[in-house]
């Protein structure tokens, strides 16, 4: 976990640092990457580094969080009210509009390339909605499928909009919490 340390640095600092993470992770999976190249190109001591960060782990899992807010940050939120097909690839769209204009799409793609291991595993949380779970994980993969093969991106949405269509045809699916 990133440091108190790290966090109270200059805004100017933590965006030089985050910058030499992104180099390095957007150009070497984890498993290759060096401390040497991030301090080199931050400025900083290596000693700092790990003042900041435990190892590469966690500074990777750091910037990965980082990049994840900037990108998610202008998404719209479905709101009660049912399942809303239209929103999922709204936002599908507008998360790989996200990817490509921010500083962080070799990031991501790296990400889906050699590092996706290197974050925890963590389940989604239940939900009583089985077509907004499907619609969940139908928009992730689309996402996952069009940075790795961005020449496929309309064909991949279109057939997001198509699954999603026939979620949103069927209506709610409700499972049991047993």
């Amino acid at each position: 976990m990133v440091s108190a340390t790290f966090m109270h640095l200059n805004a100017a600092k933590q965006a030089r640092i985050r910058a030499a993470l992104n180099q390095e992770f957007s150009t070497y999976p984890v498993a290759d990457a060096q401390v040497a190249r991030i301090v080199a190109s931050a400025g900083i001591a290596r000693g700092a580094f790990y003042k900041y960060f435990t190892d590469l782990t966690d500074a990777y899992r750091y910037l990965f969080g980082s990049a994840m807010q900037t990108i998610h940050a202008g998404l719209h939120v479905a709101t009660a009210g049912g399942f809303d097909a239209a929103n999922y690839l709204a936002n599908t769209r507008q998360f790989l509009v996200g990817v490509q204009v921010s500083p962080y799409r070799a990031l991501m793609v790296m990400h889906f390339k050699a590092n996706e291991a290197v974050l925890p595993a963590r389940p989604t949380p239940p939900t009583p909605d089985a077509a907004a779970w499907a619609a969940e994980v139908l928009c992730h993969q689309t996402i996952k499928d069009v940075l790795l093969a961005p020449d496929t991106a309309t064909v991949r949405l279109d057939q997001l909009a198509a699954a999603l269509q026939i979620l949103e045809n069927r209506g709610p699916v409700n499972v049991s919490r047993d």
